[in-house]
């Protein structure tokens, strides 16, 4: 594996998380609830939630791929 790739694969999840904190700090700037008192609707805690969620469950198939070598599920079993 070249240096390149390595360096790569050390600084991707940095990378991940550090434009993941700061995509949700620009859009927690648009919240009106610690402004008003009320939300405007402007979906910015939706978007954190999605990018979190859709972020955790990468992680565990990637991980399920590493501890079973194939992707299943806690209820699925192998049949083979």
């Amino acid at each position: 594996m070249s240096i390149k790739m390595q360096l790569t694969e050390k600084i991707a999840p940095w990378m991940t998380g550090s434009g993941m904190a700061l995509g949700q700090g620009l859009l927690a700037t648009a919240c009106t609830v610690p402004k008003v008192g009320h939300c405007a609707g402007c979906g910015s805690c939706i978007v954190a939630v999605v990018t979190l969620s859709g972020w955790a469950l990468k992680k565990r198939k990637e991980k399920l791929q590493d501890m079973n070598g194939e992707l299943l599920e806690p209820f699925e079993i192998r049949t083979k």
